[in-house]
C-alpha cells in the first residue's frame, strides 16, 4: 500500500502538496517532520502536515519525496492544529509560521552535496561522457564527500548547472545528497535579567473575597480550556496576572507569558526565578542566534516553568501548558503585518485551545473588539481602575505658531526653576510641515516611494522616512527649478529649537528615529536626562515603547488630535492609546502635571484620555461603530496587491474587483485605490476594502477570488481576539 504525505513549504503558498512516501521513510515520515521534495525543477525543505493513504485524483502524478531530515516530528500535531488554524484565518503561509517555530539549530537550510557515483566513475574512466558531464565528473572525482551546486558552478567556470546535474542524476551518473545543518548545542542556562523585580505584587484581599479569578483558576486547576478577559489598572492586573501564574505552577503547568516589550519579559522571568527557585527563559527577536538555541534547550530540557517574550515567543516548544497569558493587548506590536502575518493575540487563544490551556488577556486599555467581545460572551474579569494623582490640563490652542503655547510655556518655566525634569511628546519628527517650490507651489516627493519628503535641519536635508532617499535641501525644484522654500511646522527638530530660544541655558535633548538611531544613542540620551544633564527630553511616539524612560513631574503633549485624521476607522482609539500611554510617564505624585496642547480639546477620545475614563471612551466609541457598521458588528478584511509594474498591476486590480463584484450578495468593495503611501521602494500598492456581516462571508467571497490574481498580497482582517461573534451578534 502506498502512503501519501501531505507537505508545506516555507514559501508564499497557501496551499500544501502531496508526495509519496518511499518505503524507506515511512517510519519516520510522520506529520510534524521535516522533509526534502521536488518543488517544480528544484529541491525545497518542508514540512508534513499529514499523512494519508488515500491515493490522488485520476490522472494525477506524484513525486516521491527525497528524503526526511528528523528521526521524529520536531513538533506534535496539537501544535500542527494551532499553527493550522493561525495559518488559515490569517491567510499566512503554514510552511513559513513552521520555519518561524524552529529552533535556530534546525531552522538552517539542509547542505546539499553531488557526489560522483561508481557508475559515473566507471563512465568517465571509459570516455563515455559529453564535453560538459566530464568537467563536471572530473571536478568530483577529487572531492569523494561531493560538492555543493555552488563549488560546482565556480570550478566550472560559472553558468547553470542545474539541468547537467539533473541529467547525471537520472543516468545514476551523479548522486543528490541532503544534510540537515548541524544539531543543538550542549545545555546552557538561561539566566534572568539582573536586578529584575520579584513577583510580589498581592492580589488585592477585597477582590480575592469577591472571588473575580475564581472561574479562571477552577479551570487552570482542572485543567480545562478556556479565555478570559483581565481589565484594571497596571497594578491589580499585574497582581491578578502573578496569582494566575501561580496557581498554573502549582497545579504542575507550564506558563507562556506575551508582553509587547522586550524589558517586562525580562524582569518578569527573573522575577518568577527569585520567587519559585525555578527556570524561566526569555525569548524575543532582539536576541542572538546563540541566546535563542539557549533558551530553547533549557525549555527542552524540561527545567523552565515559564517563558515570556514578544510575539516570537508565542511558537515556543513549552511543554504542558496550563496558563496562555497576553498583557498590553492593545498593543500593536503583536500584529506581524510581513509575511508570514500573523495576530499573537489571536494566536494565543489558539494555541491555549490546541493545548487545553487557558487563555488570558489583559489592558486597562483593552482594544474595542475585544473589550466589546468579551463582555458579550461574560469573559471579563473587571479587577479595579486606581484614580491619577497627576493633574491633566488640556490647553486649546489651534496652528503651530507659537510651537510652545504659553501655558506650557509657563509651567515649563515653573519646573526648570523647582529643577524638576520635563518630557514634551510630540509624534512628528523633522523640521517642517512642508516644503513647498516658490514658483509652481509643487512639493518635492520621494522618487521610490510617492511620499512628500520631510526637511531635516540638521544636515539640511530632505529626507523620506519610508526608504531614507535624502537629497539636499538647497536643491532645485524637479519640475520647474525653482527655488524650494521651508515652511517651518511642528516636527520635533522645531520643538527643539523653539525650546532653546525660550530656555537658551537649558540644555534639551531629543529622541526621535534620527537622534536616537542606534541602541547606544537611545541609552546615553536617557543615561543624561536621568542625571538631570539636559532636564528636558522632547520625543516621540518612539520614546514611548522606549524602556527604563524615568518619570517626569510634568509631562506636555503636543498635537495629539493628528491621529484623528487618518483614514481609519480606529483613529479614535489610536488616539485614545497614545494620549493615555504618554500621560503613563507622570510621575505619580500629587504635584506631578501634565498638559496635553491640542486643537481638538473636546473630542471624546482625547477628553476621556485626559480624564483617564476607558469607560467614558468606550460607550462614545461602541455607539459610533454601532451606528456607522464597524467591527465589532461587521467584518472588514483590508487586500493589498503589491507590484513594480503599474499597468499589470492596474489590471490585476480590475480583474480583482470583477471577481469580488460576482463573489456573491453581502459583500461591499471599496476600491480599488491606490494605498495611502502609494509606493514604497519602487513597489506600488493598490488596496481594497471588504465589508460584510461577518468572517464568514468574507472568507467565501476571498477563497473564491484571491488564488486567481497572481501578485503578491496581503490580507489583514480587523477582529477580536476571542474571534469573530457571528453575524447575528450585532
Amino acid at each position: 500500500m502506498t502512503v501519501f504525505a501531505r507537505v508545506v513549504f516555507p514559501l508564499p503558498l497557501e496551499q500544501a502538496f502531496l508526495y509519496a512516501v518511499p518505503e524507506a521513510f515511512r517510519e519516520a515520515a510522520r506529520p510534524g517532520a521535516r522533509v526534502v521534495a521536488p518543488l517544480g525543477a528544484r529541491r525545497q525543505n518542508g514540512f508534513i502536515v499529514a499523512v494519508t493513504d488515500e491515493p490522488p485524483a485520476a490522472g494525477i502524478k506524484v513525486k516521491n519525496l527525497l528524503q526526511v531530515l528528523d528521526d521524529r516530528p520536531f513538533r506534535d500535531e496539537r501544535f500542527l492544529e494551532f499553527t493550522g488554524r493561525l495559518s488559515a484565518e490569517f491567510r499566512s503561509s503554514w510552511g513559513e509560521i513552521l520555519q518561524t517555530a524552529l529552533p535556530p539549530s534546525l531552522s538552517g537550510k539542509t547542505r546539499m552535496a553531488v557526489v560522483l557515483t561508481e557508475a559515473g566513475r566507471e563512465a568517465l574512466e571509459k570516455g563515455g561522457l559529453g564535453p560538459k558531464a566530464r568537467l563536471l565528473a572530473r571536478a568530483l572525482v577529487v572531492a569523494p564527500k561531493g560538492l555543493s551546486p555552488l563549488a560546482l558552478r565556480r570550478r566550472l567556470g560559472g553558468g547553470d548547472i542545474s539541468g547537467l546535474v539533473s541529467r547525471m542524476e537520472k543516468t545514476g551518473l551523479v548522486a543528490v545528497e541532503h544534510k540537515a545543518g548541524p544539531g543543538p548545542r550542549p545545555d546552557r542556562d538561561v539566566e534572568g535579567a539582573a536586578g529584575a523585580v520579584q513577583l510580589g505584587l498581592a492580589f488585592p484581599e477585597s477582590l480575592r473575597q469577591a472571588g473575580v479569578l475564581d472561574p479562571v483558576e477552577r479551570a487552570i486547576v482542572d485543567g480545562r480550556a478556556g479565555a478570559w478577559y483581565v481589565f484594571g489598572s497596571d497594578r491589580p492586573r499585574r497582581a491578578a496576572f502573578q496569582a494566575l501564574v501561580r496557581r498554573a505552577v502549582a497545579a504542575g503547568g507550564r506558563v507562556l507569558f506575551l508582553q509587547p516589550e522586550v524589558a517586562p519579559s525580562e524582569s518578569l522571568a527573573a522575577g518568577f526565578k527569585a520567587d519559585y527557585g525555578r527556570q524561566a527563559v526569555v525569548f524575543h527577536g532582539r536576541m542572538t542566534g546563540r541566546q535563542r538555541e539557549d533558551a530553547w534547550r533549557t525549555l527542552q530540557s524540561g527545567r523552565a516553568a515559564l517563558a515570556a517574550g514578544t510575539r516570537s515567543a508565542l511558537f515556543l516548544e513549552t511543554g504542558p501548558l496550563r496558563l496562555v497569558a497576553v498583557d498590553g493587548e492593545q498593543e500593536e506590536s503583536y500584529l506581524q503585518a510581513e509575511s508570514p502575518a500573523y495576530d499573537a493575540r489571536r494566536g494565543a487563544v489558539l494555541r491555549a485551545e490546541a493545548e487545553g490551556a487557558v487563555a488570558v488577556l489583559g489592558s486597562s486599555r483593552p482594544t474595542v473588539e475585544a473589550m466589546a467581545e468579551a463582555r458579550r460572551r461574560g469573559l471579563l474579569v473587571d479587577v479595579g481602575t486606581e484614580p491619577r494623582r497627576a493633574a491633566v490640563t488640556v490647553v486649546d490652542h489651534a496652528g503651530d505658531a507659537p510651537i510652545i503655547s504659553r501655558e506650557l510655556e509657563r509651567r515649563l518655566r515653573a519646573r526648570l526653576e523647582k529643577g524638576d525634569p520635563a518630557i514634551l511628546f510630540l509624534n512628528r519628527r523633522g523640521y517642517a510641515a512642508q516644503v513647498v517650490c516658490r514658483t509652481c507651489g509643487r512639493t518635492p516627493r520621494c522618487p521610490r516611494c510617492d511620499i512628500a519628503l520631510v526637511y531635516h535641519k540638521t544636515g539640511d536635508r530632505l529626507i523620506c522616512h519610508y526608504c531614507n532617499h535624502a537629497v539636499d535641501a538647497g536643491r532645485a525644484c524637479d519640475k520647474c527649478g525653482g527655488e524650494l522654500v521651508v515652511r517651518r511646522g511642528a516636527g520635533t527638530q522645531a520643538v527643539e529649537e523653539e525650546l532653546a530660544r525660550l530656555f537658551p541655558k537649558v540644555p534639551v535633548a531629543r529622541f526621535d528615529a534620527d537622534a536616537a538611531s542606534s541602541p547606544g544613542e537611545r541609552e546615553r540620551l536617557l543615561a543624561g536626562f536621568a542625571k538631570g544633564q539636559a532636564p528636558i527630553l522632547v520625543g516621540t511616539q518612539l520614546l514611548v515603547h522606549q524602556p527604563g524612560v524615568p518619570k517626569a513631574g510634568l509631562v506636555g503633549i503636543l498635537r495629539p488630535e493628528y491621529l484623528l485624521g487618518f483614514s481609519d476607522y480606529r483613529a479614535a482609539q489610536k488616539t485614545f492609546e497614545a494620549v493615555s500611554a504618554m500621560l503613563g510617564f507622570v510621575r505619580d505624585a500629587a504635584d506631578a502635571e501634565a498638559v496635553i496642547q491640542t486643537a481638538g480639546p473636546a473630542h471624546f477620545a482625547v477628553a476621556a484620555a485626559a480624564a483617564g475614563d476607558y469607560e467614558a471612551f468606550y460607550g462614545r466609541e461602541i455607539e459610533f461603530r454601532r451606528v456607522l457598521g464597524y467591527p465589532p458588528f461587521a467584518a472588514l478584511a483590508e487586500v493589498v496587491l503589491q507590484g513594480r509594474d503599474v499597468r499589470a498591476l492596474g489590471a490585476k486590480s480590475r480583474e480583482l474587483r470583477a471577481l469580488l463584484q460576482k463573489a456573491g450578495p453581502g459583500i461591499e468593495v471599496l476600491g480599488p485605490a491606490f494605498a495611502p503611501v502609494a509606493r514604497v521602494r519602487d513597489v506600488s500598492r493598490v488596496q481594497f476594502i471588504l465589508k460584510a456581516a461577518g468572517r464568514p462571508e468574507l472568507d467565501r467571497a476571498l477563497d473564491g477570488t484571491l488564488p486567481k490574481i497572481r501578485l503578491k498580497k496581503t490580507v489583514t482582517f480587523s477582529y477580536s481576539p476571542f474571534g469573530d461573534p457571528p453575524s447575528n451578534a450585532a
